[in-house]
């Protein structure tokens, strides 16, 4: 039927270059598995504690056995037709399930049992390749794609294959096989022996090891990398072992590490606050102190120190953190660092970053490789526990890293549990954990989670000076509105933060009724003005004028600025105590200033805290604040008032796809689900479809209507577009649906 067998698109399919036929790309695909393993294999077992002498070599034949097997049920008539374009074209099996058909159901499978003690390693294998793409086990065919389906085993092209994996792994020569044709339907249907390979195959992993779990999972992320990597690096011209090579050999020195702490320091010495972290000697730390103390300057000590010469993940909980640590501390390029989330290439472009066409490079998918440190949201990292895309591309380079997760108190459980998940199965990687001020059981569940494993939490608690300098004091009042005004007619910085995007615009209103203009910030933005809104707040702060910005939630975090007047609505006392964070921010001792008032507001909803586990959200911190009383605060009287109070739940180390799931690959949700959708305004629905606009800067995140029309709304780059009279929008303000 064809003359070659194609593994890729190819714009010439009847001349198609050797890298998009079978052979070709499995051969690739073996060149990048082989470069993976030889530069990172040991460190991935490392990663995942296993023993470099007893699976060293299971871990390389079961990643050449799989990244072998990957592709081989691309030689069919569906894919093949689908490859090249035609028309109607659609596969009623992937390639990848085929794959494990074809070497489990022919002579294949004798063939490469043929090599003395591989059973495991081989059954591993399989499942690795069959997962290589996070979509197995596959659904059920798709109506309309035909009653059977032709398996191209005979094809000279199929037998270009086989030799070519005979070669790298040491096999004799592969058996004759001849075309097939299986019926798409029936008792004897692929999709039928399929499931009855998936109940053996479930069967098999309830007897694993905890050890073989862990194995499976490192395979699974190594192929999964070499097939990035050998389908990219041949498109753009790179030799794939020479560049894998160079890339994963580039590390961070100390010197460079150190240039960071030298540079933000400004010729001071770092506190003995910094100083012990970078002297610790555990490998999970938890260093809890609060805001404006300085943990980041030592976090980079602790990587000088702790890890020199392994690249260094730095993880927030957002996409707004994770930009702020690029720019204050990264954005130098001779460091060689790199701003990683999926709204990175808008947010380089408006810091004046040159991010080298990051949107069309395909080598984009192995930008962490030869990154020195990577600045990220946390579901980069901890996505890898639930098979997400960036984590399992990055795993390679991430299995001999450093991971600091900051801010780890704004995880909500489930993510927790997911980082909880992380420091058992990744047990051989050095991290430091972050926060102001960590609730008891969760510090409890971490000690816990360690001591199963026979580790300690190392803790540092902030400078005593700077913990217990007095920063704040409680304010009583009826009228907000009048001691905002008092504090702006003095000159002063005011901040008021809000639980909900509606309320913010409701004040925003009321401040203009008070002949007020304040700055608003929340998420309801087109990606592009809410950043420029972001740096708006930021320069405001700095200024000597008076200012007042109204905020949501969004400023719990990202937001570096030290106001003179805090006004927030009642909260969680978390959440409240980053918010104090903002507030009287850049006192220290040697140049203190009075305790700033605070002012706590009752909203008028429970939103969004209210919620089965939560149905009073804000009980303890009523309690917590009437234990606070009236007097001057430290940071430290937050911490330990909140000690005695905080009974919430955490869930223990969370399931993880990636290591508990055996051949099974698809995604799993990351963090807990919250309502809403993303929307696009119509004029820039209209640009972006011709390619005028990245999709990424305008879309805009936004609670589903109180009607149902939206359902019908058309769709652009995933993104509902409302009718223009639905949604008003002002670049000041942001979106609000016109009810």
């Amino acid at each position: 039927m064809t003359k070659r067998l194609l593994a890729k698109n190819s714009k010439a399919p009847d001349n198609p270059r050797g890298t998009e036929t079978l052979p070709g790309h499995t051969a690739s695909v073996l060149a990048a598995a082989e470069a993976l393993v030889d530069e990172t294999g040991d460190a991935q077992l490392s990663a995942v504690g296993l023993s470099v002498s007893i699976w060293h070599e299971p871990f390389r034949r079961g990643v050449l056995f799989a990244a072998f097997c990957h592709d081989l049920g691309k030689a069919n008539d569906q894919f093949q037709a689908m490859v090249r374009q035609q028309r109607k074209a659609q596969q009623a099996i992937r390639h990848e399930a085929l794959s494990m058909l074809i070497v489990h159901e022919t002579a294949l499978r004798d063939w490469l049992k043929a090599v003395p003690n591989e059973v495991d390693t081989l059954n591993f294998s399989f499942w690795a390749a069959a997962g290589h793409h996070r979509k197995f086990p596959p659904s059920n065919p798709a109506p309309g794609t035909g009653t059977h389906i032709s398996i191209f085993l005979g094809h000279p092209d199929f037998r270009r294959t086989l030799i070519i994996g005979a070669r790298k792994l040491g096999l004799g020569d592969p058996p004759p096989l001849d075309d097939c044709t299986w019926r798409l339907t029936g008792v004897d249907s692929p999709s039928r022996r399929l499931n009855q390979l998936s109940v053996r195959a479930s069967a098999y992993w309830e007897a694993c090891s905890d050890e073989q779990r862990r194995f499976l999972a490192a395979v699974k992320a190594c192929v999964i990398a070499a097939d990035v990597a050998g389908s990219a690096l041949p498109k753009q011209g790179e030799k794939i072992i020479p560049w894998i090579s160079e890339a994963l050999r580039r590390r961070p020195t100390v010197g460079q590490l150190q240039k960071i702490v030298t540079d933000r320091l400004g010729g001071k010495t770092p506190r003995p606050f910094q100083e012990a972290l970078g002297n610790t000697r555990a490998r999970v730390v938890l260093a809890e102190a609060g805001c404006g103390n300085g943990k980041t300057i030592g976090a980079y000590l602790w990587a000088a120190r702790r890890a020199p010469g392994k690249r260094l993940f730095f993880s927030y909980p957002t996409t707004g953190t994770a930009t702020e640590g690029f720019r204050d501390y990264l954005i130098d390029p001779a460091l060689d660092a790199q701003l990683v989330h999926g709204r990175a290439s808008v947010d380089l472009e408006l810091l004046g970053v040159d991010d080298d066409g990051e949107r069309e490079d395909p080598l984009a998918a192995l930008e962490t490789w030869s990154t020195l440190i990577i600045s990220c949201t946390v579901d980069t990292v901890l996505g890898l526990t639930q098979n997400h895309r960036r984590g399992l591309y990055a795993w390679p380079v991430m299995a001999d890293a450093a991971f600091v997760f900051d801010e780890i108190h704004a995880y909500d459980n489930r993510l927790f549990a997911a980082l909880l998940r992380f420091l058992i199965s990744c047990r051989g990687v050095p991290c430091l954990l972050m926060t102001a001020s960590l609730a008891k059981p969760k510090r409890a569940v971490l000690e816990k989670t360690l001591k199963a494993l026979g580790e300690s939490l190392e803790i540092v608690t902030g400078p005593t000076d700077l913990e217990t300098l007095p920063r704040y004091r409680r304010l009583f009042s009826d009228d907000p509105w009048e001691v905002v005004k008092q504090a702006l007619g003095e000159n002063g910085k005011v901040l008021w933060v809000v639980n909900t995007v509606d309320r913010a615009l409701k004040l925003t209103n009321e401040a203009q009724a008070h002949s007020l203009v304040p700055l608003v910030y929340h998420s309801r933005f087109r990606y592009a003005d809410r950043v420029r809104q972001h740096s708006r707040v930021i320069e405001a702060f700095r200024t000597d004028r008076p200012v007042l910005a109204i905020a949501t939630q969004v400023a719990e975090m990202s937001l570096d600025l030290s106001a003179d007047l805090l006004v927030t609505d009642m909260a969680p006392i978390a959440s409240i105590i980053q918010r104090l964070g903002r507030l009287n921010r850049r006192a220290t001792p040697e140049d203190p200033s009075p305790p700033k008032p605070f002012l706590v507001v009752t909203p008028d909803t429970e939103a969004p805290y209210k919620d089965q586990e939560h149905p009073d959200p804000f009980a303890q911190s009523l309690v917590w604040l009437e234990r606070l009383g009236t007097v001057a605060l430290s940071q430290r009287d937050l911490a330990l008032t909140w000690v005695g109070l905080d009974d919430e739940s955490v869930h223990e180390p969370l399931e993880s796809a990636w290591l508990d799931g055996g051949f099974e690959t698809t995604p799993r949700h990351l963090r807990e689900s919250a309502p809403g959708f993303t929307v696009m305004l119509t004029d820039d629905a209209v640009a972006v479809e011709r390619g005028e606009l990245d999709a990424v800067r305008v879309r805009i995140p936004m609670n589903p209507p109180k009607h149902n029309d939206w359902k019908s709304w058309r769709e652009v780059a995933y993104a509902r577009v409302p009718p223009a009279d639905c949604i008003l929008y002002d670049p000041e303000r942001g979106a609000r649906w016109n009810h």
